[in-house]
This record gives structure tokens, C-alpha cells and sequence, in this order.
């Protein structure tokens, strides 16, 4: 498995690939950083439960004292992935404008 996958350049197709696949918590939750939204944001827009994305983010859930693994679906981390790409392209969007604008003499 994989310990991370490397975003491409703004304007490059991403395509899946099961054999990046890393449900480890650590990714899931480096990847909800890049975004920069609230995990309740995510969510909708994975199409999951927060509820299910919390548990994605602990790695884990417990009921009546029993812990059980929760671990992300290759899926749901393209999805991430896809929304990170996006978060990144937005940044540098807006950094490139405003490199671009010229500088105000206030």
C-alpha cells in the first residue's frame, strides 16, 4: 500500500486507480486538511453520513463497548483526493490573481 499519493497539476485528469489505495486514518485525515472545509462539508459532498466521515477520520467507532476497525473505501478517498486537487487549483488560482493585480499605493 501506498503512503500517500501526490496530487497532479491543476488541469490533469485524475483518474481512478485502486492500486493507490490507502485507508489508513492518518491519509484520510491529511487529505480533509488539504481541503480546508469542515468534515460535515466533506461529507455531503462525498455523499456519506457525517456520521460515517467521523468515523472514516477515528479510524474506528465503538457501541456498547465494541470497537470495530471503520476504514475508508477506495472510493470515498478518490473522492477526497479530487476534492483536495480542487482545494489546491483554488489557492493557487487566487494566488496567481493576485500576483497579477497590481500592488495599491494606500
Amino acid at each position: 500500500m501506498p503512503s500517500g499519493f501526490t496530487l497532479p497539476p491543476h488541469g490533469t485528469p485524475m483518474f481512478p486507480n485502486a492500486e493507490r489505495y490507502n485507508h489508513s486514518t492518518e491519509y484520510a485525515n491529511k487529505l480533509v486538511d488539504r481541503i480546508g472545509q469542515t468534515p460535515a462539508w466533506i461529507a455531503l459532498r462525498l455523499g456519506v453520513t457525517e456520521k460515517r466521515m467521523r468515523y472514516i477520520l477515528a479510524g474506528s467507532r465503538t457501541i456498547k463497548g465494541d470497537t470495530t476497525e471503520i476504514l475508508m473505501s477506495y472510493a470515498e478517498q478518490f473522492c477526497l483526493e479530487c476534492l483536495a486537487a480542487e482545494a489546491k487549483a483554488a489557492k493557487d488560482r487566487a494566488r496567481s490573481k493576485a500576483a497579477a493585480s497590481p500592488a495599491s499605493d494606500a
